[in-house]
């Protein structure tokens, strides 16, 4: 099984889309919404991005709203500007700078995506700590990266016990055992050229040492 070709991201929840438009109706409590959304997951790679381009969003309709209220604000076009430019540095750039690490952090995570399916459905590694000594990765991430790529159907359905990765598809079935030889009788066969006697299973046929007759049991 391959690594889907598209670009990994982490879908917006409606809660996500709340915190945005919320920005724009009122965004310093917004901004402190949306810090107290990313905190609990900032150390899961699968929401890293996410969690960036959330802020970044947030960061960019706070820039929008101050911008409306100081242009309505402003009595002069020299403050305006100078406000401006204030504004821009400080929500303007760190929102583009949020965006732009959003994307590069998604395409970090789909290399490590590439690296445990390297690992688990070609090597076949099952304990989480050969997973993560393959991928450089600390025990802890692994479990939550892998739990994150089966629920999200990246790697075939399977769960973690006590640091060991249970997948019935990276057990190979188990091999059908050659079926096993009756107890074969054997006999001491006279042979009918020369006499000499020849050691020879039910039903074999061989040729005596000796003289070469076939012998039948």
């Amino acid at each position: 099984m391959s690594v889907p070709s598209k670009r990994y991201r982490v879908q917006f929840s409606r809660f996500d889309y709340f915190i945005i438009v919320f920005t724009y109706v009122f965004f310093p409590l917004a901004l402190i919404i949306a810090g107290l959304r990313i905190l609990p997951t900032q150390r899961h790679h699968p929401y890293q991005g996410r969690n960036m381009r959330l802020v970044g969003w947030s960061l960019f309709g706070s820039y929008i709203i101050c911008f409306i209220i100081f242009l309505l604000a402003m009595e002069t076009s020299e403050e305006f500007l100078n406000d401006n430019l204030t504004l821009a540095i400080c929500l303007l750039l760190p929102a583009i700078g949020s965006l732009v690490a959003a994307d590069l952090v998604d395409k970090k995570f789909q290399k490590l995506m590439e690296v445990y399916k390297e690992a688990v459905l070609q090597q076949r590694l099952v304990y989480i700590e050969h997973i993560a000594f393959a991928a450089h990765q600390s025990p802890a991430h692994v479990t939550r990266d892998l739990n994150f790529m089966i629920k999200e159907r990246m790697l075939p359905y399977g769960k973690i016990v006590n640091g060991e990765l249970i997948m019935r598809s990276l057990h190979r079935e188990p091999v059908t055992p050659v079926e096993t030889q009756e107890n074969i009788e054997v006999q001491s066969v006279e042979c009918s050229g020369c006499g000499a006697r020849t050691v020879i299973s039910r039903d074999e046929e061989k040729e005596c040492e000796y003289c070469g007759t076939v012998i039948v049991a």
